[in-house]
């Protein structure tokens, strides 16, 4: 993989498929994506993005956010979503159902040298925060739109599969299987894309997330 950037493009499927936006910091990079990325992306559903995340990509350093996540109560950089996160989800894209049931949330994470735990390979962790993360996102969207911040994961059972390289670049998908008033329950995968198109598992994961009682 070719390091260039480190503001990942939400919609740009053309050519290279890089940055969609371009940090203040003058030594920030844009990562380029592997090519399965440019074949696949169009057919994941609707992209989207909170300012919280892109907010990120002005930060000088973890103590120094940007001014969106300070004025709004945030104390430092989000885990899974900052440029600077040892694994990065760069991109979500949404495929609603009309019951919520079946709702997918796709996405794309960047496993860095910073998630390194045995030589060369990441860290079990860094894999089970992205699980927490996407099974969290994809509850949000059970009602047909992102109610961000809306619930709380209250469960995960990961299953760790295949050791992921430092670099790796894997596909995530989250799909709600099923919704009964606020609990939602999500399943979730972490896969490489492989050359011919065929997936290998990485992790698999099963989640319930509480959603927040209406005010």
């Amino acid at each position: 993989m070719t390091l260039v950037s480190n503001a990942l493009s939400h919609d740009d499927t053309e050519g290279n498929v890089r940055h969609i936006r371009q940090s203040s910091q003058p030594n920030a990079l844009v990562r380029e994506l592997p090519s399965w990325v440019k074949e696949q992306m169009h057919s994941w559903g609707q992209p989207f993005c909170l300012p919280e995340w892109d907010d990120d990509d002005e930060a000088i350093d973890e103590e120094h956010v940007g001014s969106y996540r300070i004025n709004n109560g945030w104390k430092g950089s989000d885990l899974c979503h900052s440029s600077k996160s040892p694994v990065r989800i760069s991109h979500y894209a949404i495929q609603y159902t009309s019951t919520g049931i079946g709702t997918t949330l796709t996405g794309i994470a960047h496993f860095t040298a910073a998630a390194e735990s045995h030589a060369g390979y990441c860290h079990g962790g860094s894999m089970t925060s992205v699980m927490d993360d996407i099974i969290g996102w994809t509850a949000f969207h059970v009602t047909g739109q992102c109610l961000a911040w809306s619930g709380f994961t209250a469960q995960i059972n990961v299953s760790l599969k295949t050791p992921i390289a430092v670099g790796s670049v894997l596909k995530i998908v989250g799909k709600i299987v099923k919704w009964e008033r606020r609990k939602v329950w999500i399943e979730a995968s972490l896969v490489a894309v492989e050359d011919d198109g065929s997936e290998v598992e990485h992790c698999t994961s099963e989640g319930l997330v509480i959603m927040k009682k209406e005010s």
